[in-house]
């Protein structure tokens, strides 16, 4: 509760999301709020049960994990709903790359030029030019994971999701020789330990 009632002030993302939703890091990273809709919020109570049955059968789910479901209105203001998610991207590891995989290729670049890309652009399918050599038995649990949080979505009937998907790049001079490191599922993400 400290890092989202303590006495440092919430951080704005740069913009809001195609929902109009306005999105705010706690001072520790942690967690993200977001605004809401009326709409997301009935579904998202609505869900609740078989969304707490999944993410605790599945503990890599890549689902995002929710902690609170919000509305408040202060006097003379008008109601404000938000939730508050855990921080797909909090990690002891600096983050040099984001990408929002949504599977598709119509219009999923960054509107960026290239000179302005930073550590907080979030990139999509079509700027993605790495690729992940995983061990097999990552991969078949990464996969196998997907389609359970997929089967879930799907049952609930919600048809806009994404993979996120961290990027650390390793110091070359780290001294490990693999190219990619075990991964870390985290809540709606995957993040990844890349050598440059």
């Amino acid at each position: 509760m400290l890092a989202i009632c303590g006495n440092d002030a919430l951080r704005e993302l740069s913009s809001p999301g195609k929902s109009g939703s306005f999105f705010y890091l706690t001072q520790d990273d942690r967690f993200m709020i977001k605004t809401v809709k009326k709409s997301e919020v009935k579904v998202l109570i609505k869900m609740l049960p078989r969304y707490y049955q999944h993410v605790s059968r599945y503990e890599n789910s890549l689902v995002t994990k929710f902690y609170g479901v919000h509305c408040m209105k202060p006097v003379g203001g008008i109601k404000t709903r938000f939730i508050v998610m855990g921080n797909m991207f909090c990690s002891d590891y600096r983050i040099h790359r984001r990408f929002d995989l949504k599977g598709s290729s119509h219009g999923r670049t960054t509107d960026k030029p290239e000179g302005e890309i930073d550590e907080t652009t979030t990139l999509k399918d079509l700027d993605l030019n790495f690729v992940f050599r995983l061990q097999s038995n990552w991969y078949q649990e990464l996969i196998k994971q997907i389609h359970r949080d997929c089967e879930f979505l799907e049952a609930e009937r919600i048809m806009d999701y994404s993979l996120l998907v961290g990027l650390h790049f390793r110091d070359e001079n780290s001294g490990d020789k693999m190219g990619l490191s075990p991964f870390m599922l985290r809540a709606g993400t995957m993040l990844c330990h890349y050598n440059s």
